[in-house]
């Protein structure tokens, strides 16, 4: 018997808590926080303690095409159908999910190929505080329920209540708001309530905390002048952000899709909102590690390698990079994401990028000034690096 750990990121939210991996005989078997992170300082949520099931359930071991298994060189094939339509008519879907360097590369792949390309569950903005100084602030607005889209954010909010600070509340019922000391109940928020100003006004050291995908709390914040902490609510929404991918939206001349899915189990499904548009179709390419309500949709379905198989980095909200390790070979028949790319951009005649994930992030560090001048050096380090401009 061989048992070992492998340090690597939570598949889950954009905090971007390091955990290490159990890894016995080559199978992950459980999960253990890391003490070396200053993201999480030794804690996990109860997803982050499940991530080793969000790995290895419901995974995808072989290609289909219509439903049915395939081999791999049929599936690439009619996947490959893709370059009877115009560019105008195919979008590549993407996941805030993947690794920096498999983003760049669905990225490179949609402009080969002359398509428009979005991001599900991704969001935009750009925080102006860090992490560790949110438990500084003296008065924190929380617009929606932040504190358990990511919970170990939501630790630092309760380390300054008790601090002193006072967390003001607007939105739904929640998690938050039962740890507000002020609350607004409401399903939409458009601006202040009455006495919200003056206590925002009145503070030393206010900071507003909202989800990046959420276009009215984005509103209400543009107008306070203050310190703004945007929380991606995935692993790596900041990232993919910073690649200038935009949120997915569905034009009515798309006929066909290329979906780079990657959704861990315990995690809501982000599709299912979509699945209508994309079920009238023509031609839906869905590239996965797991089982998705995509597989209702999906024309061919190609098996990807899972986070805990491959190498790359992430950027949490805060805009720290950090090292995602390879903890256990992919199953047999599994491809990883570069390798099917590359395989179905040469059946389609064009050409993306190619190399190890640590020389494809130097080039997006030279075509993306977000990531310029960073090495894998200093993100291999246990508190990650910060990007520049974060």
């Amino acid at each position: 018997m061989q048992m070992k750990y492998v340090t690597t990121i939570c598949p889950y939210c954009g905090t971007g808590c390091a955990l290490n991996l159990v890894i016995r005989d080559g199978k992950t078997i459980g999960v253990a926080p890391s003490h070396r992170s200053p993201v999480c300082s030794g804690k996990l949520c109860s997803r982050g303690l499940h991530a080793a099931d969000a790995f290895d359930e419901a995974r995808i071991e072989q290609p289909f095409v219509k439903g049915e298994p395939s081999d791999w060189e049929t599936a690439l094939g009619k996947a490959a159908e893709l370059k009877k339509y115009a560019a105008d008519e195919i979008i590549v879907i993407t996941s805030a999910r993947l690794t920096n360097e498999n983003q760049y590369l669905v990225k490179k792949f949609a402009q080969a190929a002359g398509t428009s390309i979005g991001v599900v569950n991704g969001g935009t903005g750009v925080p102006t505080v860090k992490l560790d100084e949110l438990k500084d602030a003296d008065v924190i607005l929380a617009l929606g329920n932040v504190m358990q889209a990511l919970p170990l954010t939501g630790n630092r909010i309760i380390q300054a209540k008790e601090n002193g600070a006072r967390l003001l509340y607007i939105g739904p019922q929640s998690y938050t708001a039962i740890q507000a000391d002020t609350v607004e109940i409401t399903d939409e928020y458009t601006e202040l309530p009455p006495g919200f100003s003056a206590l925002i006004k009145n503070a030393a050291h206010p900071v507003v905390v909202y989800l990046a995908n959420d276009s009215a709390a984005a509103k209400i914040a543009e107008t306070l002048n203050i310190k703004t902490a945007v929380l991606y609510d995935t692993n790596n929404g900041r990232g993919a952000n910073l690649m200038g991918i935009e949120p997915l939206t569905l034009s009515e001349s798309v006929k066909a899709a290329v979906i780079v899915a990657e959704t861990p189990v315990m995690e809501q499904d982000i599709y299912a909102d979509i699945l209508q548009k994309l079920d009238i179709l023509e031609l839906t390419v869905v590239a996965a590690s797991a089982e998705t309500s995509l597989a209702d949709v999906a024309d061919i379905i190609l098996p990807i390698a899972a986070q805990n198989e491959i190498e790359g980095t992430a950027t949490n909200w805060e805009g720290r990079l950090q090292m995602v390790k390879p903890a256990v070979a992919s199953p047999d028949g599994v491809k990883t994401l570069d390798a099917v790319l590359a395989d179905l951009a040469g059946k389609m005649g064009i050409t993306i990028p190619s190399g190890t994930p640590e020389e494809l992030f130097t080039a997006l560090g030279a075509e993306i000034p977000a990531f310029a001048n960073i090495t894998y050096a200093q993100i291999a380090k246990p508190e990650g690096v910060f990007l520049p401009e974060a």
